[in-house]
């Protein structure tokens, strides 16, 4: 299981915490109790860690990397042989989540996992530092975004294989099968969203953003670690969804796509023999009881608007174990 936290929500200053350990503490304990592994996402440096003139309205890093460190590490020492994984930050190529336009930054992202690393491994060398999931994106401004592949590949010349235990990936679906060719994408899936044929590209399918980062992997020698799939799926607006702007591949894909999809991901990555590929969070559980039709997230949930199972939930509880 994969929980995504905020900072700002448990450190009022510095070492002062707030009551929501409380939540957290429960959700910890009961994951934990029936038996899950669970992965950490910890995002979003609260005010007081940020530095000064920070835009407020959008996700930022902190301005001295060890405060993140030791945060980690606290929770780290409280949930001691519950949580197995740290994933440190979450799509930092994205400029709404590193701080703003034009400030993504690979050495600063470095340094903070840098930090992470070094702290947690010495406290408790049986945690695993998962590097933040990089998202796809045709954007490559490096004011808006900066590639997941170009982003992937800086961080390896910034010295990542010594500080990550797994590579955090987000590979993304839209309205492509798991493993369809990019460059001759079927043309009957683009009805509502358009793009994946007009503009072919890699990162528009699953099945190629892994084998590039492979690549990069292989690249700079680190043939040893795995890829961790922190976040993939497909979005059907079947159901009462609705799609939002950007969003429009929902339209495209059927309940039993996404439940095909979701299962042939997981089969496919098994019988090609794809051990380079670990732990694979599928995106995501309930989003659409907590918040409703209207939200871009909700058409991914494989439960429903009740939060009863949607067709991709029985597919994947139905998969064998292996």
């Amino acid at each position: 299981v994969k929980l995504q936290i905020r900072w700002l929500d448990f450190e009022s200053s510095k070492g002062q915490y707030t009551p929501s350990l409380e939540w957290l503490d429960q959700a910890i304990n009961d994951t934990h109790a029936r038996g899950f592994n669970i992965l950490l996402t910890v995002v979003g440096a609260p005010e007081w860690a940020r530095a000064p003139g920070s835009n407020p309205a959008v996700t930022a890093p902190p301005a001295n990397p060890q405060d993140y460190a030791d945060f980690l590490a606290f929770l780290a020492n409280r949930y001691y042989g519950k949580v197995q994984a740290f994933e440190i930050w979450n799509e930092q190529n994205l400029a709404r989540e590193w701080g703003g336009r034009g400030r993504m930054n690979v050495g600063e992202y470095m340094a903070l996992i840098r930090a992470a690393y070094s702290t947690v491994r010495t406290m408790n060398p049986g945690v695993a530092i998962v590097s933040g999931g990089l998202t796809p994106t045709g954007t490559d401004d490096g004011y808006h975004a900066i590639a997941d592949r170009r982003y992937l590949e800086a961080m390896y010349a910034a010295g990542l294989k010594d500080v990550t235990n797994g590579i955090g990936a987000h590979a993304s679906g839209y309205n492509m099968p798991p493993f369809a060719d990019w460059r001759n994408p079927p043309q009957d899936q683009c009805l509502a969203f358009k793009h994946t044929c007009t503009n072919p590209h890699p990162s528009w399918v699953f099945q190629q953003t892994l084998l590039d980062y492979h690549d990069i992997m292989v690249k700079y020698g680190d043939t040893r670690k795995q890829i961790w799939v922190t976040e993939f799926g497909w979005a059907s607006c079947e159901g009462g969804f609705k799609a939002q702007e950007g969003y429009k591949y929902c339209e495209d894909n059927t309940q039993w796509e996404q439940s095909q999809w979701l299962r042939e991901a997981y089969t496919g990555v098994k019988e090609r023999g794809w051990t380079w590929v670990g732990v694979m969070f599928t995106w995501n559980l309930n989003f659409a009881e907590l918040e409703g039709p209207d939200s871009e997230k909700s058409a991914f949930s494989i439960l429903d608007l009740n939060g009863q199972p949607r067709p991709a939930f029985e597919a994947l509880k139905g998969m064998p174990k292996w």
